[in-house]
């Protein structure tokens, strides 16, 4: 089983904290987890809940009073440790909300972090919130879009067989045993020949490509053999020929993927903590739910 122990989720009480919260409830009673409902009291992130519609709805009647904001939390924890028999409890601080998230997912070693994409789910990319979160996550971070209450069944994890990678789609099994796992391997077919490469030069190219495309459908399938005994299915293993993000985006599609798993990881040492072109693009562009393992 994975080693989560804690599972922290940020709510702010839109739609899109309600889906996280009960997808973090889910995976707290299947991993015997200890389930934090944490809010940030950060003033600068109210105004992206504030869409157009919602400030004239305001303007016609006045909002009606709401409980003191510890008071909803608390109550909030209750009745998730009523329904779901796990420890529920509440942390509140002042501050922006990835600073707060990120010092908690610290103090507390084996921490999975669960964030709303943004405040309303139905609109597409990530919220500054979400997208601070991820961008030099401190524990594997959950990004939830979708709305639907049912566990995970399709997994489609993205390996290019590099440390980061395979840490996260090692986490993905544990943490989803029981959906059917997925991975893919892309290679940029875009060749890069110089304009005055002679044919020779090209043929050296292709052959060598053809290599390290045999290589990795080879170590993938092995990879996939492996996680396969800690999966209630067998894993499968593809390798695609396109850009990256592209095919990744286009193989989630296919699959009906619930969720998305990446690496956080970019190329050379400035990026070594920051997060990677490719999973960018994947995290604001997925309409499913995507995992970011650093």
């Amino acid at each position: 089983m994975a080693s989560i122990s804690h599972i922290v989720v940020a709510t702010d009480f839109s739609k899109a904290s309600v889906a996280a919260v009960e997808r973090a409830g889910q995976l707290a009673v299947i991993h015997g987890a200890a389930l934090c409902l944490l809010h940030a009291l950060d003033e600068g992130a109210r105004t992206e809940r504030k869409s157009v519609p919602d400030a004239r709805r305001q303007a016609a009647r006045p909002a009606p009073a709401e409980p003191p904001l510890q008071q909803r939390l608390a109550d909030a924890a209750a009745a998730l440790a009523r329904q779901l028999s796990v420890e529920v409890t509440t942390h509140c601080e002042a501050g922006p909300a990835p600073r707060v998230i990120a010092a908690y997912a610290r103090a507390h070693a084996g921490s999975l972090v669960v964030v709303g994409s943004r405040a309303d789910p139905e609109l597409t990319g990530l919220g500054s919130t979400a997208s601070r979160v991820v961008r030099m996550p401190v524990a594997p971070t959950l990004i939830v879009r979708a709305t639907q209450r049912r566990p995970y069944r399709t997994i489609l994890s993205a390996v290019d067989l590099r440390e980061g990678s395979l840490r996260a789609v090692s986490l993905a099994v544990d943490l989803f045993s029981q959906a059917h796992h997925h991975l893919l391997y892309v290679l940029d077919s875009e060749l890069p020949t110089p304009p005055s490469a002679s044919e020779q030069a090209e043929e050296q190219l292709r052959s060598e490509y053809a290599s390290l495309r045999t290589q990795a459908d080879l170590d993938l399938r092995a990879l996939a053999q492996h996680l396969s005994a800690r999966a209630a299915h067998r894993v499968r293993a593809v390798v695609a020929d396109d850009v990256p993000a592209r095919a990744i985006l286009v193989a989630a599609a296919n699959l009906g993927a619930d969720c998305v798993v990446v690496g956080h990881h970019g190329r050379g040492p400035a990026t070594d903590r920051a997060l990677g072109s490719m999973a960018q693009h994947v995290i604001h562009s997925a309409l499913s739910d995507v995992l970011v393992v650093p």
